[in-house]
């Protein structure tokens, strides 16, 4: 890469405070938060302001065949915004502003830099009859990336996936044309996708290989007066997991179901690994631990509500406990859950995340459990179900050490383990994978879909300069 001949066509675009190659600079994009992953390196940074500058960003890429990556936080996971084959990471936290809310059709149209801080105070301030499904992340986290990525959000078992909560998309190609898809590609309205062919597949899942998000439609929802948030408690997921699906299925009101195991319960209190049970089962601890969190209009339907989730608890051997009755810990998760990944003190840790059918979850935990307890880590487990129980989230994490090689390498180790041995379970798909996983689903997928998948990222980006390296649409 010439550097100094693309640096200035660069500084003509956005001006010179806006675009670097200096290494101090550089470094800060090297590498994915706490990824156990392998770091990167790019030539330089580029922070745009319009769309229009991304796009004139991604002509002159075009022109010297150098790299883009698209880059909100760097807090994200699989090394997808690592920077693998060099050339210039495009910081899109310019594009930060909410540019409208339609109270009537509940969405929000925002900027691709846009993160979870950003909305959340917007819609508290101006719109606080209107909330966003979040995730867990840290409030620094970009909101469409997690969309795009299938992240897991509050509102998970009403709205299903990050993708699912997706109007439409205004996206910059790596031809260097301006699209949209969605409602907003024939009116000035983000209200869906339907029912024109849904471009915005072309996207969702791609990890920035298609095409940079300028402008995206996410959904909103109304909050209820009346809400309850419930801790369940059993010994083991085996027992406490089958009520979740039972609860999933009442018809409840019940905007959000999850489990957790008592690893990630101490996780998320930042207690450090010298500090905490390694085997909650052997050390006779309870091991499954449930948030239900449900929503009503009236007074009436909350109590059916909430009696009739105490009923399917108490036949399902849960004992729950709830805000409402004096459970001061039983407050609703924070929106950022730091002390998840600050484990070991040593700020690492990846997860193996898949969604998979909920006939595996328990299967899936205790294969994981296995695993981790073999090299001694503590085996951090949790999963959502989503879209009213129709599929789920299974994830367990490992805490590591970023400054000890060692430990960075029997978290791999443990990492590709459960992968592989997850994998017998039929339907389990890893998401955000890591290249190695990208690999492995190439080799399993028919023949005939990885052509396609390679023909359509042909298409939007001809000289594969989207985000290289991370083996989506590459030969």
């Amino acid at each position: 890469m010439n550097n100094n001949e693309i640096i200035s066509e660069l500084e003509n675009i956005v001006g010179e405070q806006f675009v670097s190659d200096r290494p101090e600079i550089t470094y800060l994009y090297h590498y994915d938060f706490i990824t156990a992953e392998p770091e990167g390196k790019c030539d330089a940074a580029i922070i745009p302001g319009s769309a229009e500058e991304v796009q004139e960003i991604v002509k002159i890429a075009n022109k010297y065949k150098v790299p883009l990556v698209p880059w909100v936080s760097g807090i994200n996971f699989g090394s997808i915004a690592t920077p693998r084959r060099g050339g210039i990471v495009v910081d899109l936290r310019r594009l930060n502003r909410v540019l409208e809310v339609n109270e009537d059709d509940m969405y929000a149209v925002v900027e691709g830099g846009i993160t979870w801080a950003d909305i959340q105070g917007y819609l508290e301030k101006n719109h606080p009859n209107l909330r966003a499904g979040i995730t867990w992340s840290p409030p620094g986290t970009g909101v469409i990336p997690s969309c795009l990525c299938y992240g897991m959000f509050d509102l998970g078992m009403i709205g299903g996936s990050g993708a699912e909560f997706i109007n439409g998309l205004e996206v910059v190609l790596g031809s260097g044309e301006l699209i949209r898809a969605g409602s907003c590609s024939l009116s000035n309205y983000w209200y869906g996708r339907q029912p024109l062919p849904d471009l915005a597949g072309l996207f969702i899942g791609w990890e920035g290989t298609t095409g940079i998000v300028t402008k995206a439609s996410i959904k909103l929802w109304p909050k209820l007066p009346f809400r309850e948030d419930f801790t369940g408690i059993a010994l083991k997921i085996d027992d406490g997991f089958p009520t979740l699906l039972k609860l999933s299925k009442a018809g409840l009101g019940i905007c959000d179901i999850l489990a957790i195991n008592f690893a990630w319960a101490q996780s998320s209190q930042e207690l450090n690994e010298k500090d905490i049970v390694l085997d909650a089962i052997e050390a006779k601890m309870p091991d499954f631990i449930s948030l239900i969190t449900t929503q009503a209009y009236t007074e009436k339907q909350h109590e059916a509500q909430c009696e009739a989730i105490k009923n399917i608890c108490k036949e399902g051997r849960i004992r729950l406990l709830s805000a409402s009755e004096g459970a001061e810990a039983i407050n609703p998760p924070p929106m950022q859950f730091w002390g998840c990944w600050n484990f070991s003190r040593g700020g690492g840790g990846q997860w193996i995340g898949s969604y998979c059918s909920t006939r595996d979850v328990v299967k899936y935990y205790n294969i994981s459990r296995e695993i981790c307890l073999k090299y001694g880590k503590p085996p951090q487990f949790y999963s959502r179900l989503m879209f009213g129980g129709h599929y789920v989230v299974a994830r367990s994490n490992v805490n590591f050490n970023k400054n000890d090689p060692d430990d960075i390498k029997t978290a791999r180790k443990i990492l590709k383990e459960i992968h592989d041995k997850v994998q017998k379970l039929d339907g389990v798909v890893m998401y955000k994978p890591p290249l190695w996983a990208v690999k492995f689903y190439k080799d399993k997928t028919l023949p005939s879909t990885t052509e396609l998948i390679n023909k359509i990222k042909k298409v939007l980006d001809p000289n594969n300069i989207m985000n290289p390296g991370q083996g989506i649409g590459e030969d």
